[in-house]
């Protein structure tokens, strides 16, 4: 399989992030923001194959937010840490 950078350029990608971004009518699937969405993988195991669940439209705030919360999660820095679920 291609890396990730490149795999993001391909027509799939386009068509499936297009789709993704569809189904959640522009919006932040969190907060509602219509501004710098991102199609956020929620698993890479399918990558090229994506089931709908896989993918979740985040704007540019809540996908940091996400990260972050996935980095503390991972380094168990918090016993009050959690992961944002797609809605």
């Amino acid at each position: 399989m291609t890396d990730y950078k490149t795999y993001l350029k391909t027509r799939h990608w386009q068509k499936t992030r297009a789709a993704a971004m569809k189904r959640a009518n522009g919006k932040c699937q969190l907060c509602g923001s219509r501004q710098g969405l991102n199609v956020h993988h929620n698993s890479y195991n399918r990558r090229g194959r994506e089931l709908a669940g896989d993918l979740i439209v985040l704007c540019d705030g809540c996908h940091d937010v996400f990260h972050e919360k996935l980095e503390l999660a991972e380094k168990k820095e918090s016993k009050n840490c959690y992961m944002v679920s797609p809605l």
